[in-house]
């Protein structure tokens, strides 16, 4: 019965997504896009769903829903015409990488054996995340747009290269499955972005535009493919 429930959901996530890239990217349709987009993450949330036989009771199995949400309401909120929409959904697309940067870190067992150190970096880790909503507040609000867009870009990269850089020390280090995937899904989604960069401020070369589209399909699922071998890495772990 699982088996037949998420195999659906795999194909429907694969569907919409092409079809948001085709009316997003080639079309140039966003109010068309904005019909398919929604589908992209709910489907491959049912399909991490209907994936795991039993219940998921663990923390780890929850942030992932979590962090899922997050980007179902990020990935929604940037295809709003209103310019504080997209400020905001880059500012919930921060609060993802800091959430993968803890899970990254936590695996990387750096603290296994240092629980206080542990406690200091939740505590650090809520720190930034209480002090980014201020900063954001504040920079949306009452400074400048240029101002709020540097901080935003600023934000994204330290945070992208923090959670990039311990990616790629689970992978040298542990080799499990789950870090693959993870490695495998920032390869997707920052090759998506260097061959898009490369279309649109260097060659206007279509094909650059139809590999970008190809490379960020896969992006989600491979992201879930992680959650689930996370998953079953840590259930062997238990038992």
């Amino acid at each position: 019965m699982i088996v037949k429930l998420r195999n659906p959901a795999l194909l429907l996530y694969f569907l919409s997504y092409i079809m948001y890239l085709f009316f997003f990217k080639i079309y140039a349709d966003k109010e068309i896009a904005l019909i398919f987009k929604p589908m992209i993450v709910t489907s491959i949330s049912f399909y991490y769903f209907f994936y795991n036989e039993k219940k998921v009771e663990d923390y780890k199995g929850k942030l992932h829903f979590v962090i899922l949400l997050l980007l179902f309401i990020a990935d929604n909120m940037a295809l709003m015409l209103e310019e504080i929409f997209n400020f905001w959904a880059l500012f919930i697309y921060l609060v993802v990488l800091i959430l993968l940067f803890y899970i990254l870190l936590v695996d990387s067992k750096l603290l296994e054996r240092k629980q206080k150190k542990l406690q200091y970096v939740k505590a650090g880790l809520f720190s930034v995340f209480a002090f980014s909503v201020v900063a954001k507040i504040i920079s949306v609000y009452w400074l400048t747009k240029s101002f709020s867009s540097y901080y935003n870009i600023l934000a994204y990269i330290v945070l992208a290269i923090g959670v990039l850089v311990l990616g790629f020390y689970n992978f040298l280090k542990n080799k499990t499955t789950s870090s693959k995937f993870l490695l495998i899904t920032f390869l997707s989604l920052f090759g998506s972005d260097i061959l898009y960069v490369l279309y649109k401020y260097y060659t206007q070369n279509t094909l650059w535009l139809y590999l970008s589209c190809a490379v960020e399909i896969p992006c989600y699922y491979l992201l879930v493919r992680y959650f689930i071998s996370r998953d079953n890495e840590k259930r062997l772990t238990i038992q």
